[in-house]
């Protein structure tokens, strides 16, 4: 029953009004490794790095995080991440964030201040995600997730607030040992874009994870 409810609940996450094409499509490859590590008795650091070949520009993404575990169901955290974009400006952005749990479902809300060399102010955007997950054996879980990221403050003083992207993603996770394990995604992103077909981003995803 846990199982078939994650997965209806993230099947309704995940029709959001999306376009149902984009004329302007691209395939990308992130490849991230993380590490997650106890600083406290309640806190947990972690630090993410991730390449990513786009033919927009090849990104290299590192971030780190720590997390205060408040209660059973919420996680409060903030970090940071540089963000090194060939042939663009390059990105530093802060982040705060609180993460919900209720069984299988993860609700987390992300609030980003983006500053990009060159630009006419702070960028602020807002990340609302909701995860499902359920175990399909010991050793492997699988998840669906639904994201909409939304820009609250453009860094271009003459643009107005806008739906900066829709995310949809499915993983699959495997446990290798006690401390570390796989992911396999794939991510959907459309960017929508005024006076232009939205994009749409096919993203293939290759990650290994460690905790301790």
């Amino acid at each position: 029953m846990r199982r078939t409810t994650g997965f209806s609940l993230a099947a309704i996450v995940l029709a959001c009004p999306c376009p149902a094409f984009a004329a302007d499509e691209d395939v990308q490859l992130w490849v991230s490794q993380s590490a997650t590590l106890p600083v406290g008795d309640t806190v947990d650091g972690t630090l993410d790095l991730s390449q990513r070949v786009r033919d927009s520009g090849n990104q290299l993404l590192t971030r780190g995080t720590a997390e205060l575990r408040l209660s059973d169901n919420a996680v409060l955290g903030g970090g940071a991440a540089y963000v090194a974009t060939h042939d663009a400006a390059d990105e530093f952005r802060p982040h705060q964030q609180l993460t919900l749990t209720f069984g299988p479902l993860a609700l987390r809300t992300r609030v980003e201040q983006r500053f990009f060399d060159g630009a006419d102010r702070m960028e602020l955007r807002l990340r609302e995600k909701v995860t499902a997950t359920w175990p399909v054996t010991h050793r492997l879980k699988a998840a669906l997730a639904g994201e909409l990221l939304y820009t609250a403050q453009s860094r271009d003083s003459g643009q107005g607030d806008h739906v900066d992207q829709w995310r949809a993603n499915a993983t699959l996770t495997r446990r290798l040992t006690d401390s570390l394990e796989s992911t396999l995604g794939y991510l959907a992103i459309v960017t929508p874009r005024d006076g232009a077909p939205d994009k749409l981003s096919h993203v293939i995803q290759l990650s290994v994870t460690y905790r301790r």
